[in-house]
């Protein structure tokens, strides 16, 4: 009963927001992402091992320095690639040299697969072949693949009636709030996911930005704010 509760009130918080938080991003970034498939791409495929929001705006940076087009990024070099995510305020966590094989492995399938228009990775393809052609750029796993899905569906309107196959994105946050509030025993992400898909089997990643903003607002790693938590009357609180 505590876990049906704590996914009722999930689901409430999740709700309450409409779409993805995106308020955290600068207005520039917030058009440029939203408007531009090519960002979008490039900022879920950085986002990993830093902040989102820093690596949501490595985009707009790419397109400052008038390289935002996926026939001139496929056809750039490997120095030159290096150069372009050297040359961004936050670099990529793992290195200018992974930086530069993601962004070629991405302008490269964008160009060679879709014409050179990056929305044809999503448009009229289901959930599962996204996600596989996703995890195809170096550097993107499952689980930002997941998170991309989920994020094109509730913001871009993609997907709708495969929700059942759209999972959670264990990230460090969405674990914590799932073993704080019964939801998991461990740290294993297989866990995480099965759990989704078994407390909320119609959209297993409606869970998903609701855990994912708690673990980040108030269910810190240490001293968690309980008292204004949106879980605080239904979390059994395994601290």
């Amino acid at each position: 009963m505590e876990a049906r509760a704590v996914v009722e009130r999930l689901k409430e918080f999740g709700e309450s927001r409409g779409v993805s938080d995106w308020s955290a991003l600068d207005p520039e970034t917030e058009r440029l992402v939203r408007s531009n498939p090519l960002a979008f791409l490039l900022a879920v495929a950085f986002d990993r091992g830093m902040p989102w929001q820093k690596a949501w705006r490595n985009p707009v940076e790419i397109d400052h320095a008038g390289c935002l087009d996926p026939a001139r990024l496929a056809s750039m070099s490997e120095t030159e690639l290096i150069e372009l995510p050297d040359g961004l305020p936050v670099r990529p966590r793992y290195g200018t040299k992974t930086g530069a094989r993601t962004v070629s492995d991405a302008s490269r399938l964008v160009c060679d697969r879709f014409g050179g228009a990056a929305d044809g990775i999503w448009s009229n393809a289901s959930r599962a072949e996204v996600e596989k052609t996703l995890q195809e750029i170096h550097g993107l796993g499952a689980g930002i693949a997941a998170m991309a899905t989920r994020i094109l569906r509730d913001d871009f309107g993609c997907f709708r009636g495969q929700e059942r196959q759209i999972d959670v994105k264990p990230d460090v946050h969405l674990m914590r709030v799932f073993r704080r509030a019964g939801l998991v025993e461990g740290d294993s992400a297989s866990e995480a996911i099965r759990a989704g898909r078994r407390l909320n089997p119609g959209f297993p990643g409606q869970l998903d930005w609701p855990a994912w903003r708690i673990g980040q607002q108030w269910c810190h790693a240490t001293e968690p704010d309980c008292v204004p938590c949106p879980l605080t009357q239904v979390c059994p609180r395994w601290i």
